[in-house]
């Protein structure tokens, strides 16, 4: 079995005194107006949990995760975990580097493993991408810049090949940019309820990976445009779909069991053994 990861530092390590400049949750306060039902709780100095279950959104009951990474002032950096030869649980990647939280990536080969969306890592292209026809499922991508920071974009005209970035993870339907609402293709895909994961970033340069859970009467999942709206809700100025479905995975190391803190919907139960194999996922790893 042959799998790699790519690391991606996007995260600076900062020391005042000899000691972490440790930076409060944004979030915390916001959500706590925003609905009791939502909870919160460090993980690092700089990296926050939280979560959500209740049915103050879309009258609808959901259960939501979120981790909120201080970028600027962070002691853990952001990674990109890849097979192109197998398909492994997300918690599987997180623990084989020591990651102390996750989630699962963007959209893969479910029979042979590998990415089937454009995936480019320090300079190299490993998957060309979608087909034409399904261009939509990457008309955006998470990537790292040349000075470490991580982007949402949206797909160049004339393909990501021919971006300048040097690690870029398709995925798609882009959500926001700069603020502005996305074009969403009027199918059943963005219309209908399924469980999500995506990525955000806020202007104070706050990274945000989230999970909502679905299919399930405990959590009903969102379509693409309750997605955005909750991406808004977050903060986040541009935002970006990854891969959903059984596929959608939160893991963080000593919670929940065996780290799996959502309902991954792989099991009919609406427990947490239903985490689903892929081909990425997104680490958060402590620097060394």
């Amino acid at each position: 079995m042959k799998f790699k990861i790519k690391v991606i530092a996007v995260l600076l390590f900062y020391l005042t005194a000899g000691e972490l400049l440790a930076q409060p949750s944004v979030l915390s306060s916001q959500l706590e107006r925003v609905s009791d039902h939502w909870r919160s709780e460090p993980i690092t100095e700089d990296l926050y949990w939280h979560t959500y279950r209740g049915d103050d959104y879309f009258e609808s009951n959901q259960s939501i995760n979120v981790l909120e990474l201080m970028v600027d002032h962070a002691a853990v950096s952001l990674r990109l975990a890849w097979s192109d030869s197998a398909l492994i649980k997300t918690s599987r990647f997180a623990e084989e580097y020591g990651a102390v939280a996750a989630v699962n990536g963007s959209f893969f080969n479910t029979l042979r493993g590998g990415s089937v969306v454009f995936l480019k890592v320090n300079g190299e292209i490993l998957t060309r991408g979608a087909a034409p026809r399904r261009r939509y499922a990457e008309n955006g991508g998470l990537a790292i810049d040349d000075i470490g920071q991580p982007q949402i974009l949206a797909r160049p005209r004339q393909g990501w090949a021919q971006s300048a970035v040097s690690t870029i993870l398709g995925a798609g339907p882009l959500l926001l940019l700069d603020s502005q609402a996305q074009h969403l293709n009027n199918d059943s895909f963005n219309r209908n309820r399924h469980p999500r994961t995506a990525v955000g970033i806020t202007a104070d340069h706050r990274l945000l990976l989230v999970t909502v859970d679905g299919r399930a009467r405990e959590a009903r999942g969102m379509s693409t445009p309750e997605l955005r709206s909750l991406m808004r809700t977050l903060g986040a100025v541009s935002a970006l779909n990854l891969d959903g479905g059984g596929s959608t995975t939160m893991w963080i190391s000593n919670r929940g069991e065996n780290g799996i803190v959502n309902y991954p919907s792989d099991s009919l139960p609406f427990n947490r053994h239903g985490e689903r194999e892929v081909a990425n996922a997104l680490l958060l790893v402590p620097e060394n």
